[in-house]
């Protein structure tokens, strides 16, 4: 007896020095595990890609809480508002076109916008009448292909970055991943928020049949809006980990007051959504712009917000989304019933350091929205939280860079700034990268394919918070990253070459490759980014 005794306990001390060596290895590797599952929760494309793109003709639609999406489909259309040709614009329609984006289309080209008192001089807010012209012309047929309408006038960061105003009027947006992982994680997307809005709002997700179809952009800041208008108040809190930048997160620590914060509010760089939706959404957008009037009723006093904020279609955005967002609270609160699972009262949030202790009537002076019945102001609008369409530079200058996933990111990155987040990067490359077509594909005919020529082997811009390769780079932080890092991008310094593919396939097929459409018409590449630009363009000389 005695000897089993023994037996048993040195097979419980054995045990219990593997558990605690299991134990101690688990807890030396967990920080970034754990911090990747909690993606995985919310965001599953950022760890499990969905199939490719190719199949979503052949999927049918998706029912989440006996809501029905639309069905999936690949047919995409890109609409560039842009006025004039310019080196930016160029930068933008190179990307795409190399990528093998369909041929975009130009809003509002050869206008001019010339009201002094608005950004832009109107060019901002008349966006909105042209998109939905276009909008408006396309037929029912259409209904259910994507839009994509990408900001060709710059980024709304004037009250950022003063500067010089004409910098903020150029585009600002390349793309760096093929449109096959754009619209995979289109869908993607859109399915992790709709299990998130069935968590958040209960039962009345279906009794309403809320969905969300439409995706912007999202930021650090409630810009231009004023905190405590409708705007901003009511914006649920962000899905990004709450220790996305350790304990600075949320706080005001960090190279500036915006730099700590998770990305949570609207950005209008770039929005995408099925034709009906969009379409319904840009109307309540030309009521607002209607209706604009010269002072704002509840503006603070300072007079920023008059004129919709001097004509920032993206306050008009941020306004339709906070009254969504205002009313998707009154339905849940209208519809949850006790015992629920789903649907419970969110906790207090933080906006810019205020306390929201009711997102429908919070404890300091605000403005005021009345609880409307059924969904008038819902539009199935949404954002792109954790980068996975494109990444913001502004607020953003730690957040990501250039980095090649052969090599460890802690050897191309190097030393980093005190409120820097924690480094998340990995060598992985997302299967929804690296399934999709190669990089230099079109100069495989020519044999002069690159050595180092697969996505592993090409900088890619990288969230290294979040190890996250976003589809595009929005350039409305420092605008002079467009010149010094538009050598960084992989296409460079092979950039002449790809685009001498691209227009040979643009006269294989009686135009349609490198340019661009406008009113009907086709625009070539040479008419548009004449060989003055050739220099900026293409960095092989």
């Amino acid at each position: 007896m005695i000897l089993r005794s023994n037996s048993r306990s040195n097979l419980v001390l054995i045990v219990s020095i593997a558990l605690g060596l299991v134990l101690i290895l688990g807890y030396l590797f967990s920080s970034h595990d754990a911090f990747r599952e909690r993606l995985q929760g919310v965001a599953p494309s950022l760890s499990k890609p969905t199939s490719d793109a190719q199949t979503y003709e052949d999927e049918t639609s998706e029912s989440l809480g006996g809501v029905v999406s639309p069905p999936r489909t690949d047919k995409l259309h890109v609409l560039l508002p842009a006025s004039n040709p310019e080196v930016n614009l160029c930068k933008t329609l190179m990307s795409a076109s190399i990528l093998g984006y369909p041929t975009p289309t130009l809003i509002a080209w050869n206008e001019t916008f010339d009201t002094s008192y608005l950004l832009g001089g109107g060019s901002h807010v008349a966006k909105i009448t042209k998109v939905l012209e276009y909008l408006e012309a396309m037929p029912s047929s259409q209904d259910n292909e994507l839009v994509l309408m990408m900001d060709a006038y710059g980024a709304f960061n004037l009250y950022d970055n003063p500067g010089n105003k004409a910098t903020h009027m150029e585009a600002d947006i390349w793309f760096q991943l093929r449109p096959e992982t754009f619209i995979d994680r289109y869908y993607s997307i859109n399915k992790a928020a709709n299990k998130r809005l069935q968590k958040r709002l209960g039962s009345a997700v279906e009794a309403e049949g809320v969905q969300q179809t439409i995706i912007f952009g999202a930021g650090k800041r409630c810009a231009p809006n004023q905190v405590h208008t409708v705007a901003c108040y009511p914006i649920p809190e962000s899905p990004l980990p709450a220790d996305l930048y350790g304990a600075n997160t949320d706080t005001i620590m960090g190279r500036n007051k915006y730099t700590s914060l998770r990305q949570r509010y609207l950005n209008s760089g770039y929005i995408i959504g099925p034709v009906s939706d969009m379409r319904k959404m840009f109307r309540r957008a030309q009521e607002k712009v209607d209706a604009i009037k010269d002072q704002v009723d509840w503006d603070n006093g300072s007079h920023g917000s008059d004129f919709m904020y001097h004509g920032s279609d993206q306050s008009i955005f941020n306004s339709m989304l906070g009254e969504q967002e205002f009313q998707r609270e009154v339905m849940r609160r209208r519809h949850y019933k006790s015992g629920d699972t789903n649907g419970k009262p969110p906790p207090p949030t933080y906006l810019e350091g205020t306390l929201i202790d009711d997102p429908l009537n919070p404890s300091f002076t605000h403005e005021p929205m009345e609880h409307k019945a059924g969904k008038p102001d819902e539009f199935g609008m949404g954002l792109d939280y954790f980068s996975e369409l494109g990444q913001q530079t502004v607020n953003a200058e730690e957040d990501a860079t250039w980095i090649k996933h052969t090599v460890e990111p802690e050897d191309q990155i190097g030393e980093r700034h005190i409120f820097a987040c924690p480094l998340r990067a990995t060598k992985k490359i997302p299967k929804d990268v690296s399934s999709s077509r190669q990089p230099f594909e079109l100069m495989a005919e020519t044999g002069e394919t690159p050595a180092e020529s697969s996505w592993d082997d090409i900088p890619l811009y990288t969230n290294i918070c979040m190890d996250q390769i976003p589809v595009m780079i929005h350039h409305n932080g420092d605008k002079g990253a467009r010149e010094y890092a538009w050598p960084n991008l992989w296409l460079q310094p092979h950039a002449r070459k790809l685009m001498d593919q691209v227009l040979m396939q643009e006269q294989s097929s009686n135009g349609g490759a490198g340019g661009a459409f406008t009113e009907g018409n086709y625009i070539s590449w040479p008419e548009l980014c004449p060989r003055e630009m050739d220099a900026e363009l293409f960095r092989d000389v």
